[in-house]
């Protein structure tokens, strides 16, 4: 490396026994993260999805657009996107 501290720190966490420690700590801790963070977007997307499905059931049972995107808390161009692909 061609920085002498960067060298010297990257050994550090390489070679010694806490340096090893604390990678391994920093590797959970963004592997939790990361975890965490799919699951919160995953759950956004299963209410979505549950969103979308009720829009197109509410129209089948005659809705408005301005009343179905009341009802799923989405905005009107989202729902009608929705009714479109659906049909």
């Amino acid at each position: 490396m061609y920085n002498s501290i960067l060298a010297d720190r990257v050994r550090e966490l390489k070679h010694t026994q806490k340096g090893v420690e604390r990678m391994c700590r920093e590797m959970e801790q963004i592997y939790s993260e990361g975890i965490e963070i799919g699951e919160k977007r995953g759950i956004e997307l299963g209410a979505l999805e549950k969103a979308r499905e009720t829009a197109i059931s509410l129209v089948g049972m005659g809705l408005s657009v301005d009343k179905i995107a009341e009802a799923v808390k989405i905005s009107e161009e989202v729902v009608k996107e929705w009714l479109d692909r659906a049909v």
